[in-house]
């Protein structure tokens, strides 16, 4: 069991003005270090000079030097443009941003004197950082990142933003922070490949703005609540949960002989879940008065199994279970850096996770041959395990065609469900030394309150220093670099996780959730069928009242 214990939120250091604490429903695991109010309502870009934060306030134009402990205002500045947005602090002068005419100002805090004056390379952009030796530019009208010479704007190089409408940027020294208001986190991109590796959920639901604060850390500039943010990303533990919501989870598996034979030796193996760092069980699962077997398979995987010795013609096998689960989404904030050698894997989970099996083909010299390609000379199971995930994505369109098919077909063919791209990944991870299984669960359709048929699987790899890391091949199988990289490392609340299993089990053999299965005698006509029921869990003695006898406003 993956469990670990849950401790309240707290903030160490904690600053607070006149603003109210920002509602928050995660546990940052210490992500956040402190926070204060801003001194405007409009906050854009933040910039940092090594002793005071500044913000540009875009609706007056003005730039505001502040206190760094308590948020006072230090000193105000008329900013040499009308909107101010994107800011940066470079070799003792603020660069400036303005996003209503798309120019970027070297402007000298001391004097008031503007420098220089230049258009950005589409008339766009929103955040501006430094890296000791050039600009970065944000552009939120072409979605892109773009380096540029600081004394004139000429583009060195650029990439794709992580995802569209990014906000602010920093740098830390190693990676670029770049916010993004689309989906409101925060992503690290390595700088010179513009490659985003890992993100965070922003601390407040409207992040404008990001710079760089000592020790590694971030600020965090907040235009819905007006707060500042001071985090920790290196600091803080490794993940993060929050948005938690109470389901309640009905699974049922039917078999029905239609005849005119019989039904012999019927058995319907359940996987049921465990609590993990991102799911509570608050209630069960309760199987009913038809109490199945209990047991645990060679990877510990809990199953509970019905057996039905006969069912004649017109005859229905249908059982299942209940549970009510709190259910958070989980997020990995993976430096690779820290990440330990393949030599630190525990032996035990190395021999039992990179072993072979009939349906991943690990021996194959074509699986073997295609991770050697991928993975080169990699020592570092985070880039061996990016690697791998990025060659998958590029090689497979997600299709549900049937069955699950090996890797060798998949490969060949170049299609494949979400099990069949956990199923190529787990295996070009094992034969390249690093240990890989899988997760996988019911999935929310929609509302909260709803039937789900289709299911999901992805994969979970084992990186030293932070154990198994969830990484989901079909689900980042997306054209923006910051969904794929959402994919790694994290799992949202939309998933009701039953089954963590390393494959070949004695009860589930390569499905998930559940596995069936019977014998016939004589000619029989049988359907099979199972499906999940999503509730939306009620706290007891809440009334439910119907639609037309509610009062009307």
């Amino acid at each position: 069991m993956r469990f670990l214990a849950l401790a309240a939120l707290t903030f160490a250091g904690l600053v607070l003005l006149s603003a109210p604490a920002p509602a928050t429903t995660s546990d940052d695991g210490g992500l956040v270090i402190r926070y204060f109010p801003l001194p405007t309502a409009n906050p854009g870009d933040l910039a940092w000079d090594g002793e005071a934060l500044w913000v540009a306030d875009w609706e007056s134009g003005d730039i505001l030097k502040l206190d760094p402990e308590s948020g006072q205002i230090l000193s105000t500045l008329t900013a040499p443009c009308y909107r101010p947005r994107g800011l940066t602090w470079a070799d003792g002068k603020l660069f400036i941003c303005d996003d209503f005419d798309g120019r970027i100002f070297q402007f000298d805090p001391e004097t008031g004197v503007t420098l220089t004056d230049y258009p950005t390379p589409n008339g766009t952009g929103l955040g501006l950082a430094w890296d000791g030796e050039a600009l970065w530019l944000a552009d939120d009208g072409e979605h892109d990142l773009y380096r540029l010479i600081a004394a004139d704007g000429t583009a060195l190089t650029y990439f794709d933003a992580p995802r569209s409408l990014p906000t602010g940027m920093a740098f830390d020294g190693t990676y670029l922070w770049v916010a993004q208001r689309r989906n409101d986190r925060i992503y690290m991109v390595e700088p010179s490949s513009g490659q985003v590796l890992t993100g965070f959920q922003s601390p407040g639901p409207y992040p404008c703005g990001i710079a760089p604060a000592p020790d590694g850390r971030l600020w965090i500039a907040d235009f819905e609540e007006a707060i500042v943010y001071l985090c920790a990303p290196r600091e803080a533990r490794f993940y993060q949960t929050r948005d938690w919501r109470e389901a309640e989870v009905k699974v049922v598996y039917r078999l029905e002989n239609h005849g005119p034979g019989e039904v012999l030796d019927a058995a319907v193996h359940f996987a049921f879940p465990e609590e993990s760092e991102n799911m509570r069980l608050l209630d069960g699962p309760d199987f009913g008065s038809a109490q199945p077997q209990r047991w645990a398979d060679a990877w510990d995987q809990p199953i509970a199994t019905f057996r039905r010795e006969a069912l004649g013609a017109g005859e229905r096998f249908e059982v299942g279970y209940r549970a009510k689960a709190e259910i958070g989404t989980i997020n990995f904030l993976v430096f690779p850096d820290r990440v330990g050698t393949l030599d630190e894997i525990p032996p035990a989970i190395r021999k039992a996770y990179t072993a072979d099996g009939e349906r991943l083909q690990v021996g194959s010299d074509l699986i073997r041959e295609t991770a050697a390609k991928i993975v080169g000379d990699e020592k570092n199971p985070y880039w061996i395990a990016r690697k791998i995930f990025d060659w998958v994505i590029g090689a497979l369109e997600y299709e549900r065609v049937g069955g699950w098919d090996v890797p060798e077909t998949l490969i060949k063919r170049g299609t494949g469900s979400c099990s069949e791209y956990a199923f190529l990944y787990i295996a070009l991870c094992r034969a390249s030394g690093l240990p890989a299984r899988y997760e996988a669960g019911a999935a929310v359709r929609g509302d909260d309150t709803c039937t789900d048929d289709v299911h999901h699987r992805w994969a979970e790899v084992y990186l030293p220093g932070y154990g198994w890391v969830p990484i989901d091949p079909s689900g980042g199988d997306q054209s923006s670099p910051g969904g794929q990289a959402d994919a790694i490392g994290r799992v949202s609340n939309r998933f009701f996780v039953t089954t963590r299993n390393g494959g070949g089990s004695e009860g589930l053999s390569w499905t998930y959730n559940a596995h069936a299965t019977h014998s016939k005698k004589g000619r029989c006509a049988v359907t099979e069928d199972m499906w999940f029921y999503w509730h939306r869990a009620k706290r007891e003695g809440t009334a439910i009242i119907p639609l037309g006898e509610r009062a009307q406003p």
